[in-house]
């Protein structure tokens, strides 16, 4: 029953996307367009507790904590109005380090030079025991994308080399386009920024296929995005987590397609402790609740 439901909506995403959604002309609208800025959502915020990080400590007994109001920004951009939401202007504005994010730009690079062939295509798993059990198996572009796999992701950085991995990402127009560190974890400990309102633009881009990419590239990275799907929705995103960050930094973006318009998302927050991660998606969900977008 789940699976005829998932199809049936991906079949009415697909006319959406071609049909009732008109793709307007594209000169990263989101990051000039005037925004709106409304500190209601920060009751959404502070009305959850994050744990500040656990440092590892040498005495007996651990020293007590205490827990913190979360704090981050959500960014909402609604496609029909062609208009900006935000409960931070400053922070929407802001670039971070996109952490595993950025596997949406990483998985259409790899597609667009063929170091992917396609989302069915198998990658081996190299045998080293992680701590993450769902990375120790083999992967394809769908279950690395929904297992969030980075050494999957790692070799195909290697894989794209440097000088084709800063010619793409600056014909993306990505973030600060600055791919500077290590080849194979810049996105998670090196130069490259970027903020919520880039992101909505890149999703945008994305969304209507005006990426510097292959239609068919775009579309098969917007299927591995397929996080929910059900009689009243489709959410395409992806989670991340810059970890090495300080403080630590949790990201989801994406996008919400509905009957007749399309709400796109970018929401980052500080994350001290792993245990905050759900978070992410859970302020989100009570924004988008909170607009009338999803129910």
């Amino acid at each position: 029953m789940r699976s005829f439901a998932i199809s049936t909506v991906l079949v009415m995403s697909s006319l959406l996307a071609s049909s009732t959604i008109a793709a307007p002309t594209f000169a990263s609208t989101a990051a000039k367009t005037e925004w709106q800025e409304t500190r209601s959502w920060d009751a959404i915020f502070t009305q959850h507790q994050v744990e500040p990080q656990q440092a590892k400590q040498q005495q007996a007994k651990p020293q007590k904590t205490k827990s913190q109001q979360a704090s981050g920004v959500v960014v909402l951009w609604n496609e029909n109005k062609q208009q900006g939401y935000t409960n931070n202007l400053k922070r929407a504005n802001q670039g971070f380090l996109p952490a595993s994010t950025f596997k949406i730009p990483n998985s259409l690079i790899a597609l667009e030079l063929g170091v992917v062939k396609d989302e069915h295509q198998v990658f081996k798993w190299d045998g080293k025991s992680r701590d993450i059990a769902t990375w120790n198996r083999d992967h394809n572009l769908i279950t690395g994308m929904k297992y969030s796999v980075v050494p999957v992701y790692q070799e195909f950085a290697r894989q794209i080399g440097e000088a084709r991995m800063s010619k793409m990402i600056a014909s993306f127009d990505y973030g600060n386009e600055d791919i500077s560190g290590n080849l194979d974890s810049f996105w998670l400990d090196g130069g490259i920024r970027i903020s919520a309102t880039e992101q909505i633009d890149f999703l945008r881009r994305l969304y209507h296929n005006k990426i510097h990419a292959s239609e068919r590239s775009q579309r098969i990275v917007k299927q591995a995005m397929l996080t929910e799907a059900n009689s009243d929705y489709i959410i395409r995103a992806k989670t991340g987590y810059a970890v090495r960050a300080e403080p630590s930094i949790g990201w989801w973006v994406g996008w919400v397609e509905l009957d007749n318009n399309v709400w796109f998302f970018a929401m980052n927050m500080d994350i001290p402790d792993a245990a905050g991660l759900p978070l992410r998606q859970a302020i989100t969900k009570e924004v988008l609740k909170l607009e009338h977008v999803i129910p």
